[in-house]
């Protein structure tokens, strides 16, 4: 009976192991992801002294077109303020400017 026990352990064992492998190799969610990371993805931009100057920098971004959005948050210690943005580049300035010419 011991034998019989041992080898349905194993058995359960690859099996779980074939279906982890299988799920962590589909491209299906590979692909999506590369797809949604430049637009969706948040980035460290800067550190700053404080929330203000952080706050001053973020707003400078969205206006030149930097970034779309930002964020303060608390940095990795408490002596400083990290700036994180998403989104932006060229194509948030065409979308902006996109309009009809003065004239």
């Amino acid at each position: 009976m011991r034998p019989t026990r041992i080898r349905t352990a194993i058995a359960l064992g690859l099996s779980a192991g074939a279906v982890m492998w299988t799920a962590a190799a589909s491209p299906a969610t590979a692909s999506s992801h590369a797809a949604t990371t430049a637009e969706t993805d948040w980035r460290e931009a800067g550190h700053y002294d404080t929330t203000a100057a952080c706050k001053r920098a973020g707003k400078a971004g969205v206006e030149r077109h930097k970034w779309a959005e930002y964020k303060c948050r608390p940095g990795r210690n408490d002596n400083y303020v990290t700036l994180w943005v998403r989104g932006g580049g060229s194509g948030a300035a065409r979308a902006l400017t996109a309009g009809p010419a003065a004239g």
